[in-house]
């Protein structure tokens, strides 16, 4: 193994926000390198730059396009820099400049696409979530401005009973770069149980002498609880119609709400949902 000063021209690769993916510059980097003869010599013929991918977190923003690294975290890549074989003894500098030109982009959220079936007894608890849940588009002015969203591949799953997660490829647009080209996602699935009851609804909210006859005056409730089951929401749960509902109402016709739901309740289904409310004339006399 022999020692000695070898330079290297680099051309930088990352994926810096709002910024071309490649380094507009090609930059020399020296070092102090130890490797077998040979390859120090293959090295000191080689012309043409080496393509280096460097993580966007490593780069401090200096003035207008630069971005600098410092010789300690190019340790990091001194495979890729100089390959297989070579040790860096030193950098012969404390920090080198590449230059990403900024480029026109746009924010879009992420939209996951997903079809998704569930083992009996076994539902999804809120919305599938993705991270990152936004990325950048980039491209001409003219096609960013018909961007609004990115699309995931299909998330295809069947016979779920438990927390899924995983990682999908985006979709993407004709003649545009994204700044991810995958994202990662989880859903929460809970096991539950369905509780039917028959439930009274009652009266809130009206000025005192002031009644109303609500037809049906009772609703089915179907309750989904996640099992094993925390409480019963039979004992707890109220049905209602609010006054200022059917103050508001034309018709009478009023939308029958449910709460006072104990911990465990994923979701309350009503029927019927509305119900017929007639003020009694002459009821606080």
């Amino acid at each position: 193994m022999q020692t000695d000063v070898v330079s290297v021209s680099v051309i930088a690769e990352s994926n810096i926000e709002g910024r071309s993916p490649r380094s507009s510059d090609i930059v020399v980097l020296s070092a102090r390198c130890k490797a077998s003869g040979f390859r120090l010599l293959y090295l000191g013929w080689k012309e043409a730059p080496v393509v280096v991918r460097l993580e966007p977190e490593d780069f401090q923003q200096g003035e207008g396009d630069y971005f600098s690294i410092s010789a300690p975290q190019l340790y990091r890549y001194v495979p890729e820099i100089f390959g297989a074989g070579v040790s860096v003894e030193s950098f012969l500098f404390e920090n080198i400049q590449f230059r990403f030109i900024r480029e026109l982009n746009r924010k879009v959220p992420v939209v996951p696409v997903s079809v998704l079936g569930f083992r009996p007894q076994y539902m999804q608890m809120g919305d599938l979530k993705v991270v990152p849940d936004s990325v950048l588009v980039y491209g001409p002015a003219d096609m960013l401005g018909g961007i609004n969203a990115v699309y995931t591949k299909a998330i295809v799953k069947s016979d779920i009973r438990g927390n899924l997660h995983g990682e999908v490829n985006l979709e993407q647009p004709e003649g545009m770069r994204l700044s991810a080209s995958s994202v990662s996602w989880e859903v929460a699935v809970s096991r539950y149980v369905e509780i039917k009851a028959s439930l009274p609804v009652n009266l809130r909210g009206a000025p005192a002498g002031v009644d109303l006859s609500i037809f049906p005056s009772t609703v089915s409730a179907t309750f989904k609880c996640v099992f094993p089951l925390i409480a019963d929401p039979v004992e707890q749960a109220e049905c209602y119609i609010d006054y200022d509902d059917f103050a508001g109402s034309v018709t009478g016709r009023c939308v029958v709400g449910c709460d006072r739901l104990p911990q465990g309740v994923i979701s309350v289904k009503l029927s019927p949902e509305v119900a017929e409310c007639v003020e009694n004339i002459g009821s606080g006399l």
